[in-house]
């Protein structure tokens, strides 16, 4: 019989909550062990009904408990998280803010040196494995636009350099243009899908975004444009907000989820 591994996960909001439920609910080859949020209290009301109830720890002590981490973490505690993951010898991560594997300094090579595998889930966007193969024979270009509802950016936004009241957006504005790297920077929150284009293929100075807030879509919209030697690939993905949290799609939880499946998985598709 093959060895259970041991699960934890970082962050208990709509997404990680979601993601530890379906641990909870049973996965081959894993087992829920333990949970971290930043309210112990909050915690264990939300997982009251788990069985048997996961430990809950700080997020230094979650790579003790746990073979396998999944982060479901604001941007801002990320790098706390990874910290305590590389200190412990070839742990797996499972990563939700995949902006910040563009934008903490020396991840990749931290990551390496504690022989520690990272993992980051395609969440809101499509075709990573179409992207990826066509970076095997060589990309010419790769382009995403998003488009959002006003309302998933919060109550303002930053339009040239100027605080504009999302409520007031009547028609699609610009809110960035750039590469990949300036993109995360520029939207921590709000580009994670941006992050996973630019690692899968072109690399993030490679990897031209747009992004706009607008009015016309109801649902935050992801199109990707791909060209290379062996042809073109466009990918339009249109996905819910989470009702929990309307900055993250709803399929956000469950890229993770099925990424967590795939690890012990006999056949696996995609490449």
């Amino acid at each position: 019989m093959a060895d259970i591994r041991r699960v934890a996960v970082a962050g208990l909001g709509s997404v990680g909550l979601r993601v530890a439920r379906a641990l909870d609910e049973g996965m081959d080859g894993l087992r829920l062990v333990a949970v971290a949020a930043s309210s112990p209290e909050s915690a264990a009301r939300r997982i009251r009904d788990f069985r048997p109830a996961p430990d809950i720890v700080s997020l230094g002590r979650v790579a003790d408990e746990a073979d396998i981490v999944v982060e479901c973490l604001p941007p801002a505690v990320f790098t706390e998280l990874a910290k305590g993951v590389f200190g412990r010898e070839g742990r797996t991560l499972v990563v939700a803010s995949v902006g910040c594997l563009l934008t903490v300094p020396g991840i990749l090579e931290k990551a390496r040196a504690s022989a520690t595998r990272l993992i980051a889930p395609s969440g809101a966007v499509a075709g990573m494995d179409g992207l990826r193969a066509a970076r095997e024979i060589g990309l010419e270009s790769v382009r995403l636009t998003t488009r959002k509802p006003p309302a998933s950016f919060g109550e303002t936004v930053m339009v040239e350099g100027v605080a504009m009241p999302t409520a007031s957006i009547d028609r699609a504005v610009q809110l960035f243009s750039g590469n990949a790297r300036q993109s995360v920077a520029a939207f921590p929150k709000n580009v994670n899908v941006a992050a996973t284009i630019a690692l899968a293929g072109a690399g993030p100075e490679a990897t031209a975004v747009e992004l706009w807030a607008d009015p016309s879509v109801a649902v935050n919209t992801h199109e990707l444009c791909v060209r290379s030697r062996a042809g073109e690939m466009k990918v339009v993905c249109a996905n819910l907000p989470d009702e929990a949290n309307p900055r993250s799609s709803a399929i956000t939880a469950f890229s993770i989820i099925a990424a967590l499946r795939r690890l012990d998985a006999a056949l696996t598709v995609g490449s």
